[in-house]
């Protein structure tokens, strides 16, 4: 019994995938951590005052980290 080898065929091409970070605008907003385009906007220390929200500081937050538990701050 003899042994013949087989010459190794080229390998087959396989279609690229698109990555995470797709072509987008310079003006919008990507979170850091994990690429999502998904935001909430949060007021800390806000007062009410005459039925109004009065003060506090605005953040923008990714919601994607956020219901891992997460808080990333965007802007």
């Amino acid at each position: 019994m003899t042994l013949h080898l087989v010459p190794p065929a080229a390998a087959p091409e396989q279609p690229k995938l698109k990555s995470r970070t797709a072509s987008k605008p310079a003006e919008m907003l990507q979170c850091p951590r994990c690429s999502g385009r998904e935001f909430i906007e949060t007021v800390i220390g806000a007062m009410i005052q005459a039925r109004k929200l009065k003060g506090g500081t605005r953040q923008i937050m990714c919601v994607g980290c956020l219901l891992k538990g997460e808080r990333v701050v965007v802007v």
